[in-house]
């Protein structure tokens, strides 16, 4: 790519981020830096794809942007949806599975180990949406507008939601446990959640719960985020995960800090691309990489266009996931030598 048409690359790849995240510019540009595409190699073939339907535009534009630079590559997708992905990697019939959300551990990581002996290589290849709609949308913490809480840190969601306390080191079940006063000091913390089963709820327990499967006794379970923040509207003691997608005018969502020093973040595209955001998520994909072999050509061709410039502006133009900023790329990269 000449410089001229570099620096296009980057601005378009720029402004598409912002006009559709509506974030301000940000510190590290998630494409500014990003480097181009350039092939270190030919490359021709099928790559096989496994994934989901909602994903079918983002990788169509990704073959499209790869096609221009390796016109003798195709991607041949079966998008049966998410909890296929990995039987395509351990039966041998996928090259790539884009997953769009964390894999099911330990489920889909022994079915893969069981077959191969080895462990799967995972790519982080964008962050979670904000509003968009899909399995691996970033996580909001809600309470009812009426209620004084300004933020939390992940130990006291810990205690909020959980029963063990891995990482906080005691229940809290009313608002003064949390500090506030006057009419909120005995008023009871009403948890609600989908259910502990779902992919929110798997990676809220990992995030949060730092793997314990013991939840709050009294938490309410809901079929979906939105019926749960549609409870917590009626509800001013309730409090309530979901993505940003899910809320309504009679909830808020408070932001949260690592550590009980802070700093407290709220979600936005900046924190989610930055990894600021404690419940940060990433999107993968998942390859079958032998150990001390070299991944084969078209699949790590097609992974560095991806994690170029061009493959993140493409997934700005999609609209559904926030590009990586440009160190996360490149330690993604690094990943593929």
């Amino acid at each position: 790519m000449n410089p001229r048409a570099h620096t296009l690359a980057k601005v378009v790849a720029f402004a598409s981020f912002l006009a559709l995240s509506g974030a301000s510019a940000l510190a590290g540009a998630p494409t500014a830096e990003l480097a181009p595409y350039r092939p270190e190699q030919k490359v021709s073939g099928d790559i096989r794809v496994w994934g989901s339907p909602e994903d079918r535009d983002l990788l169509k534009l990704w073959e499209a942007g790869f096609r221009k630079h390796q016109p003798q590559a195709h991607l041949a997708l079966q998008l049966h949806g998410p909890e296929s992905t990995m039987a395509g990697m351990y039966t041998g019939v996928a090259d790539l599975a884009f997953v769009g959300r964390e894999l099911r551990a330990p489920v889909e990581y022994m079915a893969f180990e069981w077959a191969k002996l080895y462990k799967p290589t995972i790519i982080e290849v964008a962050n979670a949406g904000l509003r968009s709609r899909r399995l691996a949308a970033n996580l909001a913490v809600f309470v009812h507008r009426d209620n004084p809480l300004t933020g939390l840190s992940v130990a006291q969601l810990d205690g909020i939601f959980g029963a063990e306390h891995k990482r906080g080191r005691a229940n809290l079940r009313t608002w003064g446990d949390l500090g506030l006063t006057g009419e909120w000091r005995d008023r009871s913390i009403h948890v609600l959640a989908p259910p502990v089963n779902s992919i929110p709820a798997l990676f809220f327990r990992k995030a949060v719960l730092d793997d314990s499967f013991k939840w709050n006794a009294s938490l309410e379970e809901f079929p979906s985020e939105a019926q749960a923040l549609a409870a917590l509207a009626r509800d001013p003691g309730g409090i309530a995960y979901a993505p940003l997608a899910a809320a309504n005018d009679a909830v808020k969502a408070l932001p949260l800090a690592a550590t009980s020093a802070g700093p407290f973040v709220a979600l936005t595209a900046e924190s989610a691309a930055d990894r600021s955001y404690p419940l940060s998520r990433a999107v993968i994909v998942v390859l079958d990489r032998v150990p001390g072999k070299p991944i084969d050509p078209r699949i790590r061709e097609f992974l560095r266009f991806v994690l170029s410039a061009e493959g993140q502006a493409a997934l700005a133009r999609d609209g559904s996931y926030i590009p990586l900023l440009a160190l996360s790329a490149q330690q993604q990269l690094k990943r593929l030598d």
